[in-house]
């Protein structure tokens, strides 16, 4: 499970350093997609081939299924860990998510986002303000029972 939040520097040959306790998840190899808040999302390859798995479920008639494969599919790239712990962050990857020497890694369960600071600093607001949160989770139970 990746937990936390880091800040770590992208290098001039792209290449983003992970978290040491998020290393040994991805050890054998993990895929970087287009997020949905102009982030990058990273899925372990077992995650991600399940997720590939429920998108096979769904009929290619659909066209808005068309558009989830093309984002999901069409947006990502498999990586793996370098001798440092890094990933090579290829550059249509790092414009879609506006990265440039700096990135926020922030742990999601499943899987861990990379931001832009500035786009975390805005969304971070967004995700940890009470009035909205109440009405955003009002439908979720997450009782631990």
């Amino acid at each position: 499970m990746f937990l936390g939040r880091y800040s770590h520097s992208i290098d001039s040959k792209s290449r983003l350093t992970i978290p040491a306790r998020y290393r040994a998840a991805l050890a054998s190899g993990a895929y970087v997609v287009q997020g949905f808040e102009r982030n990058l999302m990273v899925y372990t390859t077992d995650a991600f081939q399940r997720l590939a798995q429920r998108a096979d479920t769904h009929t290619m008639t659909d066209p808005e299924v068309r558009a989830m494969r093309r984002l999901m599919f069409g947006g990502a790239r498999e990586v793996s860990l370098d001798s440092a712990g890094r990933i090579l962050l290829p550059s249509f990857l790092k414009d879609y998510a506006k990265l440039g020497l700096d990135a926020v890694i922030v742990g999601a369960g499943e899987y861990f986002e990379i931001w832009d600071p500035d786009a975390w600093k805005k969304e971070l607001i967004s995700v940890t303000d009470s009035e909205t949160n109440i009405k955003r989770f009002a439908a979720f139970d997450l009782s631990t029972e």
